[in-house]
Formats: C-alpha cells, structure tokens, sequence
C-alpha cells in the first residue's frame, strides 16, 4: 500500500491515507512523499465510535475511490465510505483467511455487494474467495505484490543498520515474518533440531516480532538449539540481511502471496518454504526453491539440508529466482495494473450512473 501511494501517477491520482489504530514505521516515508496521513487511533476491538470517526475523515476529503486493505478496514472502510456515499469501494484482500468464522464470511458477502472490486494478491486467494467465502468470481482481480529491485542489488547495499549477532563461518538460515501462529515458526525451530540430529551445522536468524516471540525463545531453548538461533527482532534493513542468507524458509501455515519468499528471490536467495495458499505462485518448486508440506519439521529440514551441502544448485535457484521476480513480480507492473483497475472502477460508476 505504501509503495503503491508513492508510486500513483499524480497526474491522475492523489492518494491519502488514513490508519484506524496507528501510523507506524511506514509513516515518515509516506509522508515525505506528499501522501497526506491521518491516525485515528482505534481503541481496542469494540471502539464503535471509529466508524463515526472515519466517516468525518471521508466526508472531509471526500473521496472519489476508497481503498481498503486488510479484514478489519475491509469491514469498517467499507461501513464508513457507504454512510458517507462514496460509490465507488475496493477492497484488498491479502490472505487465504482461514480464521474467519460464518459471521465474518456473511459480512464479507454483504459488504461486496457494494464493492465495485476485490483485489487478491494471488489466484490462491481468489479461488479461497470465491469457494469458501462465497464471494462473486467476477467481481475479483488478481494483482501480484510489486518489489523494487534496486533495493536487493548487491551495489546498493548499505550494510546492516543495527548490531547483528557475531559472525560465523557456519551456514546461516533466515527467516522474516511476524511472530505469530500464522507464520509457524515452531516448526522452523524443530527443523533446527532435526538437522542437528541429521549432523547438519547452521545458524538461524529469525528476523521479525510479535506475540510469539517469548514462547519461541523458550521453545529453542527446550529443543536444544538456543544457542544456534538468534532473535533479532523488527529491522529495517531486510535487505542487506536477505543477501547475508544462504537459505532463506518460510515456514507459513497460510498465506497470501508472502512478500518475504519474494524478497529473498529478489536478493538470489533460494527458498524453502510450505506449500499453502499463494506461496506456489511465488516459489517454482525446484527452479527457485523447494515447496514442503505446511507442520513438517523433518520434511523442511531435509530440504535445507540438500540445499546447505550444494553451493552450486543454491547459486541456480538464487539466480533463477532473481530473473522470476524481475519478469513477474516487478514494481512497475504493479502499479500499472493497480491504476487500470481504478480506471476501470470509475468508469463501471460512470455506467451506472
């Protein structure tokens, strides 16, 4: 969303966005851009009075487009922008949501009845829209996330802005997500212990925090592997710690089209992941990496461990992997698609008028 706001053709669009909880690290960037931001600092899960909130701020700028992203600002987005009568709604599905219950499903079935379009970040996540939420196929469009390459070349790399762990010549493994159930993180750290068992020497960083993060020190501890994993916490240089990586996992248990397999490929990593939800659409298993099953430690740590004793096919998949993003997954394709799309919109509200 941020890379998409800056990136607007200004000529066309002129984006402004507001943020119901808080701003965060992405903030400055877009502020420094031009985008205007507004924080409205949501007060836990049943602040009822965001919605009336939310509304002033539509009603102020008056919108032509609203565009929501993520479940909670697809719903309450989406509530707003029909009290103050905007027509025209999308919405930006991220994940194969596997958490939402009959309710939220109903809500989300209702809301697109108004909504001109839904985008998905991956075919994955259309065709879990449509077969189990139950959502119009024709109202959906893919649109595959957008990385700017010039931040993973290794001419541009700055090298890390914080302390890193000591280094070693040891192998070393790494991981970025959110430390949360949804990332499956225990199953990378008794990964970790079973290429101990298997007599495969390696490092783990896993970069990233969240709610998770105390139960999986205690976890590696447990399993034996304390000192082989290093939790380095939020970073703002990916990166560079991206091409310090021989192997790069993602140990998901469901996704949408996960921007961190993107990025390693971006820096010539080769990637181990599960094979769930978007992430297929992402990794070509072989070729630019290796698709496992989701809570399969063993199976993970046997395709990390062909691939730490291989310098040479790690150096193919990374070099593959980089031509892939470059061809599929480029910046600009995305935000071509993404402006196409609101043009299409408008003239959809321009026919119904």
């Amino acid at each position: 969303m941020a890379a998409l706001c800056r990136r607007l053709d200004r000529t066309r669009f002129s984006p402004a966005v507001c943020c119901l909880t808080r701003g965060g690290p992405l903030e400055p960037m877009l502020r420094e851009a031009g985008v205007p931001v507004c924080i409205l600092h949501k007060r836990g899960r049943w602040d009822l009075g965001i919605i009336r909130r939310l509304r002033e701020v539509i009603d102020s700028w008056r919108p032509d487009i609203v565009h929501t992203w993520l479940p909670t600002a697809n719903t309450i987005g989406r509530l707003a922008a029909f009290m103050s009568g905007v027509n025209t709604l999308i919405a930006s599905e991220r994940a194969a949501d596997v958490w939402k219950g009959r309710a939220r499903r109903l809500a989300d079935r209702l809301l697109t009845k108004r909504t001109r379009l839904v985008l998905a970040n991956a075919e994955a996540v259309k065709r879990f829209l449509v077969e189990r939420v139950g959502l119009p196929e024709g109202r959906i469009r893919v649109v595959y996330n957008g990385l700017d390459l010039a931040e993973f070349d290794a001419s541009a790399e700055r090298g890390p802005t914080a302390p890193l762990p000591d280094s070693a010549t040891t192998p070393l493994i790494g991981t970025v997500g959110r430390l949360e159930p949804q990332k499956g993180m225990k199953f990378l750290i008794a990964a970790m212990a079973e290429l101990k068992r298997l007599g495969v020497s390696a490092r783990l960083w896993i970069v990233g925090d969240g709610p998770d993060r105390g139960d999986l020190e205690r976890r590696a501890g447990a399993c034996g592997v304390g000192e082989s994993i290093a939790f380095l916490g939020r970073r703002d240089d990916v990166p560079a710690l991206m091409r310090r990586f021989d192997v790069f996992v993602l140990p998901s248990l469901w996704e949408g089209l996960p921007n961190a397999a993107l990025e390693a490929q971006a820096a010539s990593r080769p990637v181990v992941a599960t094979a769930v939800d978007g992430t297929p659409e992402a990794i070509e298993d072989g070729k630019t990496g290796l698709l496992v099953p989701p809570r399969d430690p063993a199976a993970m740590a046997h395709a990390i461990a062909s691939l730490l004793t291989d310098p040479g096919r790690r150096k193919s998949m990374g070099d593959a992997g980089r031509e892939r993003v470059a061809r599929v997954f480029g910046m600009e394709r995305m935000v071509a698609e993404t402006e196409r799309l609101y043009e299409e919109a408008l003239e959809g509200e321009s026919r119904d008028a």
